[in-house]
């Protein structure tokens, strides 16, 4: 039986004669992901502009390196999924669109993009990325799973290090707040509202800070962003990842203060754990796994934001 060692070494081999049978080094038709899972070394061609950077990108997850998410500054092939099949141990992922009204599958680009054995599927590979690409200079922190704040290079390589000490940074014995009770001079990271890792509090307010400036390091938006689309004078508030619920920006903006403000409006254990709420203080509930602590007020304008969602999207809902 082959060994994961020979097995991995094969799939190199695969892969990489496959990526330079199947794709010519040309500027990309439409937004791809570049770097092959799972030795993933993505780098734009030239005539691309990179738009982002991901573990696992369009699926396949980076073993070692980055995907790295590139467009072309004259994009001529709309892009809103991708298809993939496997050949062998060789994800082949296809970009492109259903067409109406019969919904037919446009190709922009075929490339091999992982390794796997199975059967093909689609995702959605490409556009929850779209609303999520950082300024020229910034990269996703990915701090934890779909943390796709902008930061710089320097602060994502800290947090992945963060990541990695996670364990020795916790109380062995658990504490006040559960088994992720942190070591004297540690406090939760908190990049999201349920990142637990155990940092510095420098590194903590760093992340705050990060998470305040977020919308800031995104390109302003220039095309449609698929069926969330907000109406004209409407944002996303991101009150969590993937929260596309269109809000006014002073909305958005209480959301992410709130999120700053998670840690110092809990009680520190309590009837309902460690999340429960300091006195005056309630769950956001953006949904039921929420538990960010608001004032009651803002917890009530969440119901209603929610509650008025499909009316605020630019194609309203059937």
């Amino acid at each position: 039986m082959i060994g994961l060692r020979q097995w991995i070494t094969a799939a190199r081999v695969v892969v990489g004669a496959l990526v330079l049978g199947l794709v010519p080094c040309t500027a990309s038709l439409a937004d791809t992901w570049r770097g092959t899972a799972p030795f993933c070394a993505g780098e734009c061609r030239p005539g691309e502009i990179r738009k982002g950077v991901s573990d696992s990108g369009d699926g396949g997850y980076c073993v070692t390196g980055h995907k790295v998410l590139c467009g072309n500054a004259s994009q001529s092939c709309p892009v809103t999924s991708t298809q993939t099949d496997c050949y062998g141990i060789v994800m082949i992922c296809d970009n492109g669109s259903n067409v109406p009204p019969k919904g037919d599958w446009h190709s922009c680009g075929k490339y091999a993009c992982g390794v796997c054995i199975g059967i093909g599927k689609v995702s959605q590979g490409l556009t929850a990325y779209q609303a999520d690409i950082c300024q020229q200079g910034f990269v996703w922190r990915e701090a934890t799973k779909d943390d796709h704040v902008c930061v710089t290079p320097a602060t994502r390589q800290a947090a992945a290090s963060d990541n990695a000490q996670a364990a020795a940074r916790r109380s062995p014995n658990g504490g006040p707040s559960g088994p992720d009770t942190c070591l004297q001079g540690f406090v939760w990271r908190e990049a999201t509202a349920n990142d637990h890792v155990c940092v510095t509090p420098e590194v903590r307010q760093q992340a705050r800070n990060d998470n305040a400036l977020a919308a800031q390091r995104r390109p302003a938006p220039s095309q449609d962003y698929g069926p969330d689309t907000c109406k004209q004078g409407y944002v996303w508030r991101e009150a969590i990842g993937d929260d596309h619920v269109c809000v006014t920006p002073d909305i958005r903006s209480q959301a992410a203060g709130d999120n700053a403000q998670a840690a110092s409006r809990r009680a520190g254990g309590g009837a309902y754990g460690p999340d429960t709420c300091k006195q005056g203080f309630v769950w956001r509930g953006v949904v039921p796994s929420d538990h960010v602590c608001v004032p009651p007020d803002i917890r009530d304008r969440v119901a209603q934001d929610n509650a008025l969602a499909d009316q605020r999207i630019a194609t309203p809902k059937r």
